[in-house]
C-alpha cells in the first residue's frame, strides 16, 4: 500500500509542479508589463525600467523561474501590484472562506445522498428523487444561483456576510450559496448510487444477509451502501475539484469574498502575483483532494492495490 501512495503522489506532485510551471509561462507570455500597471501610465520610462530591475523582469527567463520556484517553496509570492498586501496571505484567506462554501455544500450532499439511500427501504423509492435530479442537472449553475439569490433577497431574513466564518449570521448567509453549488454532485452522486444500488440489492451476497434476519436498514446502510463506495468515491474525487468553478460563480453572485471573486478582481486589475497564487492555491487543492481519495481507495477495496501491483 505504501509503494502504491508513494507512486500515486508522485504522479500528482508531477501535476503540481506542471500547474506552477504553467502559470509561470504563462503570465509572462501576456502583452502586459508589471512594472507599468505598478506605476501607472504616466510613469516615466526611466522609472519604469528601475522598478523592472527591482522585481527582477529584466533577468533571462530561467533565472526569473529559478528564482519564481525558491520563492514559491518559502511560500513567498510577493505583494499585490494593486494594493501592496501580501499575496499568500490575501489568498489563504480567500481560500478559507470557499473551502467553507464547498464544504458546507458537501455536507448537504451527503444528506440528500443519505435519503436517497434510506428511501430503497420503501417502494418505488426512485420516483421523485428521479425528478429531482433531472431538474439539479438540467439547471446551469449559475441560473440557478441568480433564482436562489432572488428568493433569499425577499424572503432569507440573512442579508449580510462580514468576510469571516466565524459568527452564526456568516455560516447562515453561504447555505443559499452552498445549496446552489450542492445541486450538482447531489444528481450526479445520487443517479450513480441508484444504479449500483439496483444491482447490489439483487445479489446472492444480499439475500443470504437478508436470510440470517438482519433488519432492512442495517442491510442497506452497511452490507449494500459498503459495495457502492467506490464508484461513488470516484465520482466525487472528480466532482470536488470541479466545485471550484462552481464556487467562482455562486461568490460572484452572492458577493462571497472567496477566491472566485478574487480571481475576477486579479484579472480586471491584472494582479498578476495574486492571480499566479490563487491559480496555485487551487492547483494544490486538486492535488491534495486527489491524494486522499487515492488514500482511501484501499483502505474501501484492499484489490485496487492488488490491481495496480499486477
Amino acid at each position: 500500500m505504501i509503494q502504491y501512495l508513494l507512486l500515486r503522489g508522485a504522479y500528482y506532485l508531477s501535476i503540481f509542479f506542471g500547474i506552477i510551471l504553467f502559470s509561470f509561462v504563462l503570465f509572462h507570455i501576456i502583452p502586459s508589463d508589471p512594472a507599468r500597471t505598478i506605476l501607472g501610465p504616466n510613469a516615466e520610462q526611466a522609472q519604469v525600467e528601475a522598478l523592472r530591475e527591482k522585481l527582477g523582469l529584466d533577468k533571462p527567463f530561467y533565472l526569473q523561474l529559478a528564482v519564481y520556484f525558491q520563492n514559491i517553496l518559502r511560500l513567498d509570492f510577493g505583494r499585490s501590484y494593486v494594493d501592496n498586501r501580501n499575496v499568500f496571505h490575501e489568498v489563504v484567506t480567500r481560500l478559507t472562506i470557499t473551502l467553507s462554501l464547498i464544504g458546507m455544500s458537501m455536507v448537504m450532499t451527503l444528506g440528500y445522498i443519505l435519503l436517497v439511500t434510506i428511501g430503497f427501504l420503501f417502494p418505488s423509492p426512485n420516483r421523485l428523487s428521479d425528478l429531482s435530479d433531472f431538474v439539479m442537472t438540467s439547471l446551469p449553475v449559475f441560473f440557478s444561483g441568480i433564482i436562489v439569490a432572488l428568493f433569499t433577497l425577499y424572503f432569507y431574513p440573512v442579508t449580510s456576510f462580514s468576510g469571516g466564518i466565524g459568527s452564526i449570521s456568516d455560516i447562515l448567509y453561504l447555505i443559499p450559496p452552498a445549496l446552489v453549488l450542492s445541486f450538482y454532485p447531489m444528481a450526479i452522486l445520487s443517479g450513480i448510487l441508484k444504479k449500483e444500488m439496483s444491482v447490489i440489492l439483487q445479489t446472492p451476497y444480499i439475500t443470504a444477509e437478508k436470510s440470517w434476519g438482519f433488519p432492512d436498514i442495517v442491510i442497506l446502510l452497511v452490507y449494500a451502501s459498503r459495495n457502492a463506495l467506490i464508484p461513488l468515491l470516484s465520482a466525487l474525487s472528480n466532482i470536488l475539484p470541479a466545485l471550484l468553478t462552481g464556487a467562482f460563480i455562486v461568490e460572484v453572485i452572492f458577493s462571497i469574498p472567496g477566491t472566485g471573486s478574487l480571481l475576477v478582481k486579479s484579472i480586471l486589475e491584472q494582479d498578476f502575483p495574486m492571480l499566479e497564487c490563487t491559480v496555485i492555491m487551487n492547483g494544490a487543492f486538486f492535488v491534495v483532494v486527489n491524494l486522499m481519495f487515492e488514500s482511501i481507495y484501499p483502505i474501501v477495496d484492499p484489490r485496487i492495490v492488488k490491481r495496480n501491483h499486477q
